[in-house]
């Protein structure tokens, strides 16, 4: 029991949930109190397969009571204050229906309402369970299962998937800069923008309207975005980038089907492959050998190679690199793109960045 409580809590902690107590062996958790965020509903799910995740791995240990565990989410208006015992407690429907949805989920499953599948829509693939009467609660509810996450990047992305997205109006001045400077990279003056600006102000509406822009232009595009769960992982976004060479490749040819570009892009295949292959977790084929580089070493070699590839392949033809949110990114990305904005002064490459007021550019505004 204690074990199952430490990775339950450990999930929610890490995406920003806070345990408030334990019931037996219930758990009930707040995402958006103490502290709120704007993708609290996103959390929430994705703490709630984490701990599914968790649970598995505590039942392939030998020797112990398998385990499962059965969660519910809902979002709404609570009223948070102190309880008996001077015990923090949620007051209102919303509770109530989280556990009520909980005790219908089936094992191992993480179930939603319809309240909650709203904020996170497009965001996870999920299975609709249709309307359910609960107990204690007057009206139908409708329930979601939540299978796992989309791969959509954000609320702005699963927007523009579901093609939700409004006219786009004003920020001439803007789009004119960047396909000003968009030609300077063309003609092989490097340049670097970064976009900054608060949440939900339209940073990642420009970037799409500019990408709208220059589809008739010869160019290669590459994009990321930093995330919150992410802060810790090193080159997250440089690995979702990687992905996009390999996302249509069958799994036992991905590693494989990167040496092409490798190649067009001045870099050895049988040397630069080993530093690529950890950072998408795919296995080495047979005929590469493994680095046997001291971890600093081959951290440092992986820098390198990530620019002159990144620089190679602008020599091909016109890049342009998006990461963004760099107000999350890990120091591993920021240091990559450091030594890009150091290195690119002649190359036709773009590099593009979104961030919000607090993060401060390491580089400097040359």
């Amino acid at each position: 029991m204690a074990d199952y409580q430490r990775a339950t809590s450990e999930a929610i902690t890490h995406f920003g949930g806070e345990v408030m107590r334990y019931v037996g062996d219930g758990i009930m958790a707040f995402f958006g109190y103490p502290v709120a965020h704007d993708n609290d509903g996103e959390r929430a799910a994705r703490a709630g397969l984490a701990i599914l995740e968790a649970i598995t791995q505590l039942n392939e240990q030998s020797g112990r009571p398998k385990l499962a565990v059965r969660i519910g989410v809902d979002s709404g208006p609570v009223v948070v204050g102190s309880g008996a015992n001077q015990a923090i407690d949620a007051f209102g429907d919303t509770a109530n229906i989280a556990s009520r949805v909980q005790a219908t989920a089936e094992s191992n499953s993480v179930v939603v309402t319809g309240a909650t599948r709203r904020l996170i829509s497009g965001l996870f693939v999920v299975d609709d369970q249709g309307a359910q009467t609960l107990k204690g609660i007057e009206r139908p509810i409708n329930l979601y299962r939540v299978m796992r996450p989309s791969g959509l990047r954000g609320r702005f992305e699963a927007a523009a998937a579901a093609g939700g997205l409004t006219p786009f109006v004003g920020r001439e001045d803007e789009l004119r800069s960047l396909l000003t400077r968009w030609q300077r990279a063309c003609e092989g003056q490097g340049q670097v923008i970064t976009i900054i600006g608060e949440a939900g102000i339209g940073k990642s509406r420009l970037v799409r309207r500019f990408h709208e822009q220059i589809t008739e232009t010869r160019h290669t595009w590459l994009d990321a975005g930093a995330g919150p769960f992410f802060q810790n992982t090193p080159f997250y976004p440089v690995t979702q980038m990687l992905r996009q060479f390999v996302v249509d490749t069958a799994a036992g040819a991905q590693i494989t089907a990167l040496a092409p570009r490798l190649r067009a892009a001045g870099l050895d295949p049988g040397e630069a492959i080993p530093l690529l292959a950890p950072l998408l977790n795919l296995p080495l084929p047979p005929e590469i050998q493994s680095s046997t580089l001291p971890p600093e070493q081959q951290r440092r070699r992986l820098l390198a190679t990530l620019v002159q590839w990144v620089l190679g392949s602008a020599r091909t033809q016109p890049l342009i690199s998006v990461i963004e949110d760099l107000h999350w990114a890990d120091p591993s990305t920021l240091e990559l793109i450091q030594l890009l904005v150091e290195q690119s002064a002649t190359a036709s490459l773009l590099l593009l960045y979104t961030g919000r007021p607090e993060f401060h550019p390491p580089w400097p505004y040359w």
